[in-house]
């Protein structure tokens, strides 16, 4: 075996060529790649800085790049060596395309030269495409751990409502106009069940939270999408609803909900009843929206519905007096 038949076989990318462009051998490789290859122009078209050049302009071009007519996505790189005899012994590489081939092709380490650093670049390649993997699958549980962590930290692990950061959160977003609610005022509800105590203490807090389980879920079947609803204490609950401003519409909806809560609830193979009383504050009676202020006047007229008696609404007269004249029981 003579010198450049040995140095041909130790380049399996390699492309030998006669004066006139027909193939004399090609590497084995490249022949997995383009298939059986006769003549240069037919197989090959020069492309990029050397577009056009004919194969003396290839030998003397520091880079050659070939697209294979056969692929057009597929353009390899590299050297052209010119020979005594006119010929040309090209050396090349996948470049670029080095990913892609090696999987169209299912090519192995055998199929470089020993010198060639192709797999170790495809090695390099699917760990740094594992470990971005690996990262995005990390981020992806991080970003779920911290949203159920969230939701946790915003909800009443009994109930599922909203807890009191819950609400104040959701009186941010519609304060900031973020919350998905009818436009204009809102009322803030503040409810306290009556006839609770008797019931926790008489049948044991097992029935005492299925009852304010009860109450959570009865309050959803009453309540909009767009409202809050907040457990706040043992048996206190707050509905912050959007759009809503209406005394006459708020005494109603208070009346329907004491009604709903009112009605019979059969836990532990036994029936329990109990009610709630309602202190309501509306936005528009503010001069200035104050959370704070708000939250204690709906407090105060709960306090005075309770002290009237049971299942009474009552509204808080805001920076008007006049403005709760009109507020009647339930």
């Amino acid at each position: 075996m003579n010198l450049e038949r040995a140095a041909l076989m130790l380049m399996p990318m390699h492309l030998h060529v006669d004066a006139a462009g027909r193939v004399l051998s090609a590497g084995s490789t490249l022949q997995r790649m383009v298939g059986p290859v006769r003549d240069f122009d037919a197989a090959f078209e020069a492309v990029g800085p050397v577009a056009g050049a004919s194969l003396a302009q290839l030998a003397a071009a520091e880079r050659v790049f070939l697209r294979n007519r056969a692929d057009p996505g597929q353009v390899l790189r590299g050297r052209a060596i010119a020979l005594a005899d006119g010929g040309l012994v090209f050396n090349l590489g996948l470049g670029i395309g080095l990913v892609e081939a090696i999987r169209n092709h299912e090519l192995t380490d055998r199929d470089f030269a020993p010198s060639d650093l192709a797999m170790e670049f495809l090695f390099l390649h699917e760990a740094n495409n594992a470990m971005m993997d690996e990262l995005s699958q990390a981020n992806l549980r991080l970003e779920e751990a911290r949203r159920r962590a969230e939701a946790q930290a915003f909800t009443d692990p009994l109930t599922g409502l909203s807890n009191r950061r819950g609400l104040q959160l959701s009186f941010e977003a519609l304060r900031q106009g973020t919350l998905h609610a009818a436009p204009g005022h809102f009322a803030l509800v503040a409810m306290d069940l009556d006839r609770f105590k008797e019931l926790n203490d008489s049948r044991g807090h097992a029935v005492g939270d299925a009852m304010l389980c009860e109450v959570a879920a009865r309050l959803r079947g009453i309540t909009r999408s767009c409202d809050t609803i907040a457990r706040t204490g043992g048996d206190e609950f707050v509905l912050l609803l959007p759009g809503i401003a209406d005394p006459a519409a708020l005494e109603q909806l208070g009346r329907r909900i004491v009604r709903r809560i009112e009605a019979p609830a059969r836990i532990a193979g036994a029936v329990s009843r109990i009610s709630a009383s309602l202190g309501v504050a509306i936005s528009s009676r503010y001069a200035r929206i104050d959370w704070s202020r708000m939250e204690s006047d709906a407090d105060a007229a709960l306090y005075r519905a309770k002290r009237e008696g049971e299942g009474l609404i009552r509204i808080a007269p805001g920076d008007h007096a006049e403005a709760g004249r009109g507020s009647s029981g339930a």
